[in-house]
């Protein structure tokens, strides 16, 4: 059957009985009281191929870094196509988000971030937990969304040797801001936090109020939207709604980051896909990303004075007609050609 035809059911007797069995969920500690929630899946015909220590049949190990306003339970499908093809899914929840630790006080709409370094130091022990977790010496991939591809690039690059193989899936090089320059944007939140209103929501945004539908969200598939919908009406920690003037401030200083130094610093195979009519990040800014780091891979790949040439790592770009934001929640039929695309790309050999 299509999924979208009758996709409570397709979740309910095919994906969450396959994947929920294999999961065991952890609270991590890489501060001492600030949980990360940490969900490890693993792959297999036997639900204890990891205590078993039987895991021949394991292409590796993928680590879900999700989008703003996200959690882990959004990536169910996501999970469910990476174990069919016989890979371990590590996904954790970023700061401010789920069941992790927040830097806010009683506001469970609002995310908030003191500096984007914790987000990626966050990451990068969840990578190390998940390393550790099957305990055989297994590639680590990155599968990341939006927010969490800025924040994986980022870990990519200060960790050059971590991942194997890297997909940003309409990564937030740069969030969007609508109609106001950017260079006003920098202005504004700028003085916001001098001001020490780095709390208070950015202008326009507000507490989770449950009025959002699906003409108005980043997915095209009404079928995914509504189930993962019911899901965040019935649960608080789930109704993450909008961004601080913190957290918005330092999604600029990611950006700097990233397009000034971390493009040079990422050895790692890279594929970018983004979403043709995305319109909550710069797409702009993700062109100009990959062009910066296809042009540091091309020079990492010229030959030096030995006669050996070394063997460059590939930068592939990918536009997704007509699809919106979350690629993942898009119709069957572009779907089953992103997750093709995707699978295709974890599988190749590694360089």
């Amino acid at each position: 059957m299509k999924p979208e035809d009758h996709y409570p059911a397709y979740m309910e007797e095919h994906v969450l009985p396959y994947i929920l069995p294999r999961r065991e969920e952890q609270l991590l500690f890489r501060e001492p009281g600030k949980q990360i929630y940490c969900a490890f899946y693993t792959s297999g015909v036997s639900v204890d191929s990891r205590k078993q220590g039987s895991l021949e049949q394991c292409n590796g190990i993928i680590l879900i870094s999700h989008g703003f306003t996200e959690t882990a339970d959004k990536y169910f499908e996501v999970i469910y196509y990476f174990l069919r093809q016989g890979f371990h899914v590590c996904i954790p929840e970023h700061c401010g988000h789920g069941r992790s630790y927040r830097l806010t006080d009683g506001d469970l709409s609002l995310v908030h971030i003191d500096r984007w370094q914790r987000y990626v130091d966050d990451l990068a022990f969840t990578a190390r937990a998940a390393q550790n977790y099957w305990k055989q010496p297994l590639p680590l991939f990155l599968y990341a969304h939006s927010m969490g591809a800025g924040i994986g690039a980022a870990l990519a690059a200060q960790k050059p040797h971590l991942f194997q193989r890297i997909l940003l899936s309409s990564p937030m090089i740069r969030p969007s801001t609508g109609n106001v320059p950017w260079i006003a944007t920098k202005a504004i939140v700028t003085f916001t936090c001098v001001i020490g209103k780095e709390h208070d929501y950015v202008i326009g945004q507000h507490a989770y109020d449950g009025t959002e539908t699906f003409e108005t969200s980043c997915a095209t598939s009404p079928a995914r939207y509504a189930w993962y919908r019911e899901k965040t009406n019935a649960e608080p920690l789930f109704q993450m709604s909008g961004a601080s003037y913190g957290w918005l401030r330092e999604a600029i200083r990611l950006n700097k980051y990233l397009m000034n130094d971390a493009w040079k610093n990422i050895p790692a195979p890279v594929l970018l896909i983004q979403a043709e009519k995305d319109t909550s990040v710069s797409k702009g800014q993700q062109e100009k990303f990959i062009r910066k780091l296809a042009r540091a891979k091309k020079t990492a790949g010229k030959p030096s004075s030995s006669r050996t040439v070394p063997q460059k790592p590939s930068v592939r770009f990918v536009r997704i007609p007509g699809a919106k934001h979350e690629l993942y929640r898009a119709d069957d039929k572009t779907l089953a050609k992103y997750f093709k695309g995707c699978l295709k790309w974890f599988e190749q050999p590694i360089p």
